[in-house]
């Protein structure tokens, strides 16, 4: 039995219709913290054997001139990595030993310094690891210096995990209802502009549009609520007050919102962020939050507004298919060389294609997926985009997020295609060595953290299991977990295959568990950890989401049996 916690009504806006609600799916009233870890799911062996075989395979290990080395400020491994050793003169084989944490050295013998860790790979206890690679004369005698790495070998999914807290479906519903009565989103029930007490509000097109798609999304259930009138011309005040300050058709990034707040929360915002500078990906995300208003309200205006977003996407398409990154939003002119890597895009132009059966878009879309074929899926930087984060040189910042959503549109669109399949896999096989934490997370974390990274980059505080969101906030976030699980289920459909379910499982398990948290009961919380931080309420509307394909695959799997 929790301890029973009392809610300020002059400070928390949850309706009694929530309180009601939690109390039928959690049993209890609020918990003060985080439950620990009660009843437990056992991973089926056959599954565990199977990952742990699958970790032998590496994520697309260097080759010298053909495959470039992505994994230099990597941390962890749970895949066999292949590290950017040169060759010694002289050498004829090398020497690969592995010491690690605990057991016994590990050797074999390669004809490369770069070759993968595969050979010895799934005998590698979970913890830190010292590697020596060692140049050999053709008669096995040691030449030229050692060369050394430290990692992490990562773990695999554990034998067993908490079991979920509640049911999918109730703990979508839960953390739908109680963000949508929060005291966050309060003002669009009332004053209809920005709370001035929740800073994180100076991020328009990220945080007003998920509070109108919030919003939307929760006027939209079946059966509708009781308050559903409400909440709908809530998410109207906030999409139209997101409307109020895009910028102008003068601007050259026309019709986009703002990234960062015009006028409001000047304090907050500094270094690279300010109202005269815009990340080019804000237009799809929030062009994604106007469609899901059209749909809750069948307001042309707000599907005009998304179409006004792809048109302007149109015109500044470059040749070669994507956008620049970081741009002033009045001239275009470039803050820095970063080139967008354009999946957002995609996946806005895929919902808005599905909404309006209008396939003038399509070859910019094309164009688009073409670019990420011709770059990133090359070069396989997968760099960190987000508006918190200065933009960074390739490989400095490396982040699962784009590599996951491209992996899910390949796996929607094309899941009989070999070759896309085979790339959608290796997207979600990097995702995971890189950004999963199953059990025993690293101690070290990638140089220069952000405030966010700082603050949450002690390992000995998360839940387990999680998913980091990337090298500079090197922390546990919920919609990395919700992006994860996202791109198991969509590899479960393509492939049948139940490891992937299982995976999504137990990350969403947690989850669940964060919805007991004292701060903010049944909300999911961002930062998925003891104590945790500021909630973002965009990511948990992907969490919501996420967990809602969760609990529909499941029903199509309990329907069949």
């Amino acid at each position: 039995m929790y301890q029973v916690i009392s809610i300020n009504q002059n400070q928390k806006f949850y309706s009694m219709k929530t309180f009601l609600l939690l109390a039928a799916v959690c049993g209890t009233a609020f918990a003060a913290e985080v439950p620990k870890p009660g009843p437990m799911v056992a991973t089926d062996p056959k599954l565990r054997a199977q990952a742990l075989h699958e970790t032998a395979t590496p994520v697309r290990p260097g080759v010298p001139g053909q495959q470039p080395f992505w994994n230099a400020r990597a941390v962890q491994f749970q895949f066999a990595p292949a590290f950017d050793f040169k060759e010694v003169p002289g050498a004829k084989s090398y020497r690969f030993t592995i010491v690690p944490a605990k057991g016994e050295p590990l050797t074999f013998t390669a004809a490369k310094p770069w070759s993968p860790l595969s050979p010895v790979w799934e005998k590698v206890i979970t913890g830190k690891a010292k590697l020596t690679v060692q140049g050999l004369d053709d008669k096995g005698v040691a030449v030229g210096e050692p060369m050394t790495r430290i990692f992490h070998r990562a773990a695999i999914i554990p034998k067993e995990y908490a079991a979920p807290t509640m049911s999918w479906r109730d703990s979508a519903r839960t953390a739908l209802d109680t963000l949508v009565h929060s005291p966050d989103l309060k003002c669009w029930f009332t004053t209809g502009t920005p709370d001035e007490n929740f800073p994180l509000y100076r991020y328009p097109s990220k945080i007003i549009g998920g509070a109108a798609s919030a919003l939307a999304m929760y006027a939209t259930q079946t059966p509708p609520p009781a308050d559903a009138a409400a909440a709908t011309q809530a998410a109207r005040r906030a999409a139209d007050y997101l409307l109020g300050i895009s910028f102008t058709e003068k601007d050259v990034w026309a019709f986009h919102p703002p990234l960062y707040h015009p006028t409001m929360f000047r304090d907050k915002l500094g270094g690279h962020m300010n109202a005269g500078r815009y990340m080019t990906f804000g237009g799809a995300e929030s062009g994604r939050y106007y469609l899901d208003v059209y749909a809750a309200t069948k307001d042309a205006k707000y599907l005009n507004a998304a179409v006004r977003i792809a048109e302007t996407y149109a015109k500044l398409q470059s040749s070669e298919g994507s956008w620049l990154m970081f741009v002033s939003p009045y001239d275009g002119k470039p803050i820095t060389d970063n080139i967008l890597i354009p999946t957002q895009v995609i996946e806005f132009l895929d919902t808005l294609g599905a909404a309006t059966g209008d396939h003038r878009f399509d070859a910019m879309r094309e164009k688009a997926i073409a670019w990420v074929m011709q770059n990133p899926v090359r070069t396989w930087n997968w760099q960190g985009q987000f508006e918190d984060v200065q933009p960074t040189p390739p490989y400095v910042n490396l982040t699962k997020h784009d590599a996951g959503t491209f992996a899910i549109h390949l796996l929607q669109t094309a899941p009989t295609d070999p070759a896309k399949r085979a790339l959608a896999l290796d997207l979600i096989r990097f995702a995971e060595d890189q950004f999963v934490m199953w059990a025993q997370p690293p101690t070290a974390n990638p140089k220069k953290q952000n405030p966010d990274g700082e603050a949450g980059a002690k390992s000995k505080t998360w839940l387990l299991p999680c998913v980091l969101e990337q090298y500079r906030c090197y922390a546990p976030v919920n919609a990395s977990s919700s992006k994860l699980i996202r791109m198991y289920l969509a590899a479960y459909r393509a492939t049948g295959d139940r490891l992937h379910l299982e995976k999504a499982k137990a990350l969403a398990a947690t989850l669940t568990r964060t919805q007991a948290e004292k701060k903010a009961p049944g909300r999911y919380q961002t930062w998925v950890m003891k104590n945790p931080g500021p909630m973002w309420f965009n990511c948990e509307l992907h969490a919501i989401q996420s967990m809602q394909q969760l609990a529909a695959v499941d029903a199509a799997i309990n329907g069949k049996q």
